[in-house]
């Protein structure tokens, strides 16, 4: 082997991190796999066994 001089600790942590060719791609398919469910609107009649905790709450 060479003699060569001793690298920067932070230098060589460096090599050893994961490459990211395309980066922000891992963002942007956490996104697209994200499941949006729109919002329903309760009322009385639709929940019907909850009616004792409403009125014990009023």
């Amino acid at each position: 082997m060479a003699n060569r001089p001793k690298m920067d600790p932070a230098d060589r942590a460096k090599q050893f991190l994961p490459f990211d060719a395309l980066k922000g791609f891992r963002e942007a398919l956490a996104e697209k796999e994200r499941t949006v469910v729109p919002q329903g609107e309760l009322s009385k009649e639709s929940c019907p066994e909850d009616d004792w905790f409403l009125e014990e709450s009023l």
